[in-house]
């Protein structure tokens, strides 16, 4: 009995599972590329380059879509179930809720291990890649730049404008820049000339500008200051180049557990031990809510129908989000230093196997929830309110 029953949980759970994982992988993708979308249309971007962005992009994505995919899948799963009314049939046989138990922990502990395997082996290397490709296609849009005559505003808060190029020498006649990447004020540089200098190597490009004037203006406009210069280097690295694409990208996402170990250990104060920690952490924490947050499907699934499916479905979302605001929040407490790195990793996932053990007690125990006894107080609560109102009505 318990083999049939576990090789058919098994049958329904793997199909949905990865179709969720599946599709919310490509919802994550296509955010992704519209990110890229700056570099994408400046540069001479293939087909094939936009397959390599995808690829390098994948595995990191998938991370993030793992926990969600576990928890929709599995309440999708128990959703059908409960709709066919094939969980009542199992329960009038004898079957308690925790006999669900082992063929939802077996999937969701191989979506867990693949998932940190994962986190392991593949995202940093794709990481690194991904940051590779970027920035050569961040370097092939550079030419875009060069335009003659018109203001080229495609870099977010930066306006070019180039009265001539010689794009044999990367050389420019009358330059115009207007710069306002710094909240506090605007920079304007007008100059004579400039020569374009990309290093090979290099993570930026140089505009090195000759015979010029800069003007800075603050933020109220009663501030100004003109400095004239015979020779200035403007430069520009290739996270200005793509815009938000590359913000916020640090170098512990290309290290592995190995180098974060090391990086900790070698660590002299508690803000670069923050630092790596909470990488490392993280890392293992993020693989593991897909068994905690997995575990959540079967309760929540047992309460709806499928007629109730969207409402199955917003509210596992909803619980998706709230674990991912936790850990965001708790991400920048650490850096904040207000908190350690272990519970900024671990707060979610604690609260959310709180929360399981809590859904999966009452579904064994087969106790009303609190807020079905609050629904049941309800229709007393308004015959209470309506009495108390029309006494006071008498009164006056």
């Amino acid at each position: 009995m318990r083999k049939t029953l576990y090789t058919y949980l098994l049958r329904e759970q793997v199909p949905t599972v990865a179709l969720c994982l599946v599709g919310v992988s490509f919802v994550l993708i296509t955010g992704q590329l519209f990110q890229l979308m700056r570099i994408l249309f400046s540069s001479k971007c293939s087909l094939g380059d936009l397959a390599q962005l995808i690829l390098f992009a994948l595995p990191k994505l998938a991370l993030f879509a793992s926990p969600m995919a576990a928890l929709l899948g599995v309440m999708l799963a128990f959703v059908r179930l409960n709709g066919d009314n094939e969980l009542i049939a199992f329960r009038a046989a004898g079957t308690s809720f925790l006999e669900f138990l082992p063929p939802v922990a077996g999937v969701l502990i191989v979506a867990a291990v693949l998932a940190f395997c994962n986190a392991v082996y593949l995202i940093p290397a794709a990481n690194a890649a991904f940051d590779l490709k970027v920035t050569s296609l961040a370097r092939a849009s550079i030419p875009a730049l060069l335009k003659e005559g018109v203001f080229v505003s495609s870099i977010p808060k930066l306006v070019f404008f180039f009265k001539s190029v010689d794009h044999s020498n990367l050389e420019i006649k009358g330059v115009f820049v207007q710069d306002q990447r710094h909240p506090t004020e605007k920079v304007t540089i007008a100059a004579e000339g400039a020569r374009l200098i990309i290093p090979p190597d290099s993570k930026s490009i140089t505009f090195r500008i000759n015979n010029g004037v800069i003007t800075r203006t603050g933020e109220n406009l009663k501030e100004a200051q003109a400095v004239g210069f015979k020779n200035y280097d403007f430069s520009l690295s290739m996270e200005d180049l793509t815009g938000a694409v590359q913000k916020g990208v640090k170098s512990r996402v290309e290290m592995s557990f190995r180098e974060l170990y090391r990086s900790m250990k070698a660590a002299t104060d508690k803000k670069t031990l923050a630092y790596y920690a909470l990488e490392f952490h993280q890392r293992i924490a993020f693989s593991l809510a897909c068994v905690i947050l997995g575990l959540l499907g079967p309760p929540l699934g047992s309460l709806f129908r499928r007629t109730n499916r969207m409402t199955g479905i917003t509210i596992g979302i909803g619980i998706f989000l709230t674990y991912y605001v936790i850990l965001t929040a708790g991400r920048g407490l650490c850096e904040n230093e207000k908190i350690s790195p272990f519970l900024a990793a671990w707060l979610p996932n604690l609260l959310c196997l709180s929360l399981g053990v809590y859904l999966w007690w009452k579904m064994q125990t087969e106790k009303p929830f609190i807020l079905m006894g609050i629904a049941r107080l309800a229709k007393p609560l308004r015959l209470f309110l309506l009495r108390l109102s029309r006494a006071r009505v008498g009164q006056r």
